[in-house]
């Protein structure tokens, strides 16, 4: 795919995978609009492009900061997912309410990002969803957060 003109959502930006995903595509030519949690740590990624905040566990705001950024850039043609919580420690300690976010974030929050992008790409459109190891292979003391990085990358 040509990057150079490309108009590129980058949710996670604000994280260090992110934004090193969103340095490298800017350096390539992409037209970009970084989305992630902390509105400092997004402006700190040093670009100048349009910048979303967003809070994964608000399913709805995930799915409007796509329509938000396809609007700013007048299209969209890729999307890049790379955002997402861990967790260690026994399943039986993890209790429901840390389950439910771990879920939230790492599979729900991207599948609906996912969702709200593919009417909206066009051409030869691409979405990057980042994954995690843990999710082919499992490791003890970390059954939920692979849980939900499997349920991402099935």
């Amino acid at each position: 795919m040509e990057l150079d003109g490309a108009r590129v959502l980058v949710a996670g930006a604000s994280g260090v995978l992110g934004a090193a995903i969103a340095r490298a595509l800017d350096a390539r030519g992409a037209r970009l609009v970084l989305a992630g949690r902390d509105a400092g740590r997004l402006d700190a990624v040093g670009l100048d492009a349009p910048t979303l905040v967003f809070d994964a566990l608000d399913l709805d705001r995930c799915a409007a900061v796509v329509d938000e950024a396809a609007e700013l850039l007048g299209g969209l043609d890729v999307l890049v997912v790379a955002f997402g919580i861990a967790a260690f420690g026994p399943a039986e300690q993890a209790g429901d309410l840390v389950t439910e976010q771990l879920l939230t974030v790492n599979t729900m929050a991207p599948m609906a990002m996912v969702r709200a992008a593919v009417p909206r790409l066009e051409g030869d459109g691409t979405v990057a969803v980042l994954s995690a190891i843990l999710a082919d292979h499992p490791t003890a003391g970390m059954a939920a957060y692979t849980a939900s990085k499997a349920g991402l990358s099935a």
